[in-house]
């Protein structure tokens, strides 16, 4: 809450002016500076020109209602907040008021210094939260509108809710009403997967790298994958399904996944997926020739049963503390417990993995022994 709040009064009764005025003298924090004035007119080109943190408009003015003056502030775009005054209570005045825009509305004669005071705070306190809430919004859409991969927002039942310009450009659609037509009801996976997809949505809520094929408005035949994840409202349904697809059918993706593939398997430092949990979900070669552990019972172990029983609660914290989000990378040297009994010294880097969306999805471990002395 500021210091000081600059309010202004737009009532037509001088008398309620010095009222009102009296109540805010009263309130010692925050300091209010009232100003004053008396028309609808005056009002509009004062709400035009801004410079006022909130507004206390009254109901009936000279020209019209304070609830004409609030639709014509809402129109041109005002931020500041209004709370309406009235001379006798109205619940269908108080509806409507609300339903214009109004942050508040009291009632004169019945209206005390903190009953002002609460409604001037409560008022710049949602502003400040819609602003956020627009501002991460226009962020967002900023994002979605720019990423180069294709973005998709459906039902569970593949009813359209949004697609970005890449998904677009991908499946060489002109618009978002032909890609609803096509493939939003499926998931943008083919008629033959989407069965087998959306049971694995359903199950576990997410399905990562689906490859499926499709087929471009021209009638060009795509390999694509698909990372879909289920957004769940507050009381656990199923909101909607947001998906991301890349075009893997392109050479140069399946360059850099080749790429990727062969440094995971034939890097002679050990890589393993750990999840959020703390359990392994995967482990490349050379982390397998350096703990003894053979790929098929990896998915059974715990990262931080891979150390010396006193370096465990370490372990944890520290893939908690990435997960978290409370830091991105850690390294540390620790004992390193092979299948054998035997224990080797070991420097290990983890690092957070967010997913596309911006959350923490894995974390990424680099073991490598240390040189014995």
């Amino acid at each position: 809450m500021k210091e000081t709040v600059r309010a202004l009064l737009i009532d037509d009764d001088q008398g309620d002016f010095v009222f009102t005025k009296a109540l805010v003298e009263q309130i010692k924090h925050p300091t209010i500076e009232l100003d004053w004035v008396p028309t609808f007119q005056e009002g509009r080109d004062a709400m035009a020109k801004g410079g006022y943190d909130v507004y206390l408009v009254d109901y009936f003015l000279d020209q019209g209602t304070g609830l004409d003056l609030l639709k014509e502030a809402t129109q041109a775009r005002l931020t500041a907040p209004v709370i309406m005054l009235t001379g006798r209570g109205s619940h269908e005045v108080d509806l409507e008021a609300m339903r214009a825009g109004a942050a508040d509305y009291l009632v004169k004669g019945q209206i005390e210094p903190e009953d002002v005071e609460r409604s001037i705070r409560y008022a710049l306190d949602r502003m400040e939260a819609q602003q956020a809430l627009r501002a991460s919004e226009e962020r967002h859409r900023a994002m979605f509108d720019h990423l180069p991969l294709g973005v998709y927002r459906c039902s569970l039942g593949g009813e359209f809710l949004d697609a970005n310009p890449a998904l677009m450009r991908i499946l060489g659609y002109p618009d978002t009403v032909t890609l609803d037509t096509q493939y939003a009801s499926s998931l943008y996976v083919s008629p033959e997967d989407e069965e087998p997809f959306k049971a694995r949505l359903k199950e576990v809520g997410i399905v990562r790298g689906f490859e499926t094929d499709l087929y471009t408005d021209d009638g060009r035949k795509v390999r694509l994958r698909n990372t879909a994840r289920v957004h769940r409202n507050v009381d656990g349904s199923v909101g909607y399904v947001e998906g991301i697809v890349e075009d893997v059918s392109r050479s140069g993706v399946d360059r850099e996944s080749s790429r990727y593939k062969a440094l995971y398997e034939c890097s002679h430092v050990g890589v393993l997926i750990v999840g959020p949990s703390g359990a392994i979900q995967d482990g490349n070669a050379a982390f397998r020739e350096l703990s003894g552990h053979h790929e098929e019972n990896l998915s059974l172990l715990e990262y931080a049963e891979l150390f010396e029983e006193g370096d465990r609660s370490a372990v944890r914290d520290e893939i908690r503390q990435l997960m978290e989000g409370a830091s991105t990378s850690c390294q540390e040297v620790r004992h390193f417990r092979v299948k054998d009994g035997s224990t080797r010294c070991v420097s290990s880097l983890s690092i957070l993995v967010r997913d596309w969306d911006g959350e923490p999805d894995h974390v990424l471990v680099l073991l490598e022994a240390k040189p014995s002395d």
